[in-house]
């Protein structure tokens, strides 16, 4: 097993490789989920809802994880949080409606919610000083499991059976596991386990206006990305789109999102955090926007890239101002309950979404006008917010 000792760069190109194999696993089965619910029975509402429930149970329970890696381990929880994911993809084969998908999909959103705050914290821990590349390299390794994920399951899904990607997905799963218990080391402890209770977390955080004004900054991404990941499949599924084409679409905005998420991060460490924010804000908004006017293939899939670059701007800065300013003591539990106040976009988001086209019956194009609000109002907001580099 590698030591804790190893240099920082180290550590992090190797927790790099298990996260690029743990979510590359979890993205194979992205374009296919649209397809099974519809060939299941789902409606347009409906697989809008089926894609995105895993967001929503994702970000709903952030709020309270964060503290089990304090308590038990960091690593330990990544392990835990992963073997359940496969768990409920493999479940995946054995539906016979939209409704049971529907849950499996809620319970894979738990099982990464258990991972998701404790990895965030390894890296801030593995990355010594040079922060901001140590996240933009972690955020790139995400990014190129988006990249390879989609187009790979689409493939598997034409070559073999629309089930094929979630049995892929289990087996590589199963092989990031492995990868983290033998190659990334644990981040050494510097204080006692957290005995502090998330929402004790979630006050502090209210505490702290700049620390709540940054959640906000990363809360109008996560916003607009949950509500595209929801609504762009149910879009393109009602125009006749295959796997295939959907699975071009989520690659075509992860490869952008990857290519500049080390750029992003390594330049904020040189001109700092807040320019990189405000033109990520700037470009998400003017993106979001054109959604609504965009008719056919080629138009979703160039604004689905463009969207790359804002997303990955807003993303990585949000996470790296708050790691800039969380202190050290209870940081896991601190960053699980800021991730979670972040990541209510992804639940509110979608919700705001799905009820908005419920209650006026109007096309789902009209949610793309609301989903670029929460931004608009983050550019106000980014203007009050102190440089956090130091």
């Amino acid at each position: 097993m590698v030591k804790s000792e190893q240099s920082p760069d180290f550590a992090i190109y190797l927790l790099g490789l298990a996260t690029f194999v743990t979510f590359l696993s979890a993205q194979l089965i992205t374009p296919v989920v649209p397809v099974l619910a519809e060939s299941l029975g789902a409606k347009d509402l409906s697989v809008a809802t089926v894609s995105g429930l895993y967001i929503v149970f994702l970000a709903l329970f952030q709020i309270f994880t964060g503290a089990l890696a304090d308590r038990y381990g960091k690593r330990k929880m990544i392990v835990v949080g992963a073997f359940l994911a496969a768990f409920s993809s493999i479940l995946c084969v054995l539906v016979r409606s939209w409704e049971q998908l529907l849950v499996l999909r809620a319970f894979g959103g738990v099982a990464d919610a258990i991972a998701g705050p404790a990895l965030l914290a390894l890296v801030v821990e593995l990355s010594g000083k040079r922060r901001g590349r140590a996240m933009g390299f972690f955020r790139s390794s995400q990014g190129l499991a988006f990249v390879v994920g989609p187009t790979l399951g689409g493939a598997i899904a034409h070559l073999f059976s629309i089930v094929s990607p979630f049995y892929a997905d289990f087996g590589l799963t199963i092989l990031g596991i492995m990868l983290f218990v033998f190659l990334v080391p644990e981040a050494k402890r510097k204080c006692a386990p957290s005995e502090r209770f998330s929402l004790e977390s979630l006050r502090f955080i209210r505490q702290d206006l700049r620390l709540a004004k940054i959640a906000f900054l990363g809360f109008s991404e996560t916003f607009a990305f949950a509500a595209l990941s929801s609504f762009v499949p149910a879009m393109v599924v009602g125009l006749g789109m295959s796997e295939i084409e959907i699975a071009a679409l989520f690659t075509a905005e992860a490869i952008v999102f990857t290519l500049t998420n080390i750029a992003v991060g390594a330049i904020s460490d040189r001109i700092g955090r807040k320019p990189i924010m405000i033109l990520g804000l700037v470009w998400s908004s003017a993106i979001i926007v054109s959604f609504f006017f965009a008719n056919g293939f080629l138009e979703i899939l160039l604004l689905m890239a463009l969207y790359g670059f804002g997303g990955s701007s807003v993303f990585v800065m949000s996470s790296t101002m708050a790691a800039d300013i969380l202190p050290e003591e209870n940081r896991t539990t601190l960053f699980g309950a800021f991730d979670a106040l972040m990541d209510l976009g992804m639940v509110i988001g979608p919700s705001i979404c799905f009820t908005f086209l419920a209650v006026t019956g109007w096309a789902i194009r009209y949610s793309f006008l609301l989903m670029m609000i929460p931004s608009v109002a983050a550019l106000s907001i980014i203007f009050q917010v102190r440089e956090t580099k130091t």
